[in-house]
């Protein structure tokens, strides 16, 4: 009030003479803007809203899970002898041969006390082994998530939606956990492309999740459900690796991330489109009821602002 009240008296002072500051009722005056400070606590979440956070946050298990997978199955020996042994070295030179008696001859052991301790340090002079074969599986995974991230996912998600990029990099991803499971026919160089596959899959859903959990949290989960998001990769590679202690066939294991992957993929099916897309694609009415269908409470304002941030981006490309 103080500010619209030395505007108009700076308009008097310079001879503005279409009004004069005692005509002005400036309780009556109407906001046709939501500004950035607008409180909208009072927007709350309902069943289906908590429901979708809760597929979104799925989402990140395939990720968390392949991840750390990876690193702690280089210790299986099932692993180990299909990939190292007679590829890239001696069932001894893999660090398959008995532990104990390598920690007695092997010169690489010296100092050691621990059986297993020894193997894993003969696993890790095998430079062929650790930096080829590991190396690149590792890389490719992290290769294939960032080019699912940068074109497939943010493709799809403008034009048909953003559940469709999670559930088609969800398949995806299973698709590769198949293949370097199950259908590598003995091959490394298949195996190597079924890890960038997983990858691409993964970075595809992985890119949408975040945009998806943020356009459908109530406006004060926001922060919360994006720090959740990344406490969940981690949870979910702490629970991968421990699972490893009880699994001895490497290709359950490989197939951990295709299992946490299934649920998101079905998931997306009992939740709505992201409201904000909806808007933006067939106007707000139909955006708003989407909204609507996720809210305990009215939404009306909430909506106005994410109108009215489209409106402002769609001027911005002009």
């Amino acid at each position: 009030k103080l500010k619209q009240m030395s505007t108009i008296e700076n308009e008097k002072k310079a001879g503005d003479k279409s009004f004069a500051l005692q005509d002005v009722d400036i309780d009556k005056v109407e906001a046709h803007h939501v500004n950035i400070g607008d409180d909208f606590s009072e927007v709350k979440p309902n069943g289906l809203c908590i429901l979708a956070i809760c597929v979104v946050m799925s989402g990140t298990l395939m990720f968390g899970a392949d991840t750390t997978l990876f690193g702690a199955i280089q210790a299986v020996p099932s692993f180990v002898n299909r990939f190292c042994v007679g590829d890239y070295g001696t069932a001894a030179e893999c660090g398959l041969a008995d532990c104990d008696a390598q920690l007695k001859s092997n010169p690489l052991c010296a100092g050691l006390s621990d059986g297993e301790a020894c193997c894993a340090t003969v696993r890790a002079n095998n430079d062929d082994w650790v930096n080829i074969f590991l190396m690149m599986g590792n890389f490719l995974l992290y290769f294939g998530a960032a080019w699912g991230a940068l074109l497939l996912g943010p493709f799809i998600a403008e034009r048909w939606g953003r559940r469709l990029p999670i559930f088609i990099g969800c398949i995806i991803a299973i698709i590769g956990c198949v293949f370097q499971a199950y259908l590598n026919f003995g091959s490394k160089e298949v195996f190597l492309t079924a890890r960038f596959v997983l990858g691409f899959g993964a970075g595809t859903a992985l890119c949408i999740l975040p945009m998806y959990n943020a356009e459908v949290a109530v406006p004060q989960w926001r922060g919360i459900t994006g720090g959740l998001f990344q406490f969940f990769v981690v949870c979910s590679g702490f629970t991968a690796v421990f699972l490893t202690k009880f699994i001895t066939n490497y290709q359950i294991i490989l197939m951990i991330p295709a299992f946490a992957a299934i649920i998101p993929a079905v998931g997306v099916f009992t939740i709505p489109e992201s409201p904000r897309f909806v808007m933006q694609k067939h106007g707000y009415e139909k955006g708003v009821a989407i909204l609507q269908k996720m809210r305990g409470s009215d939404c009306t304002h909430e909506a106005q602002a994410i109108w009215e941030a489209l409106e402002a981006e769609k001027n911005t490309k002009k």
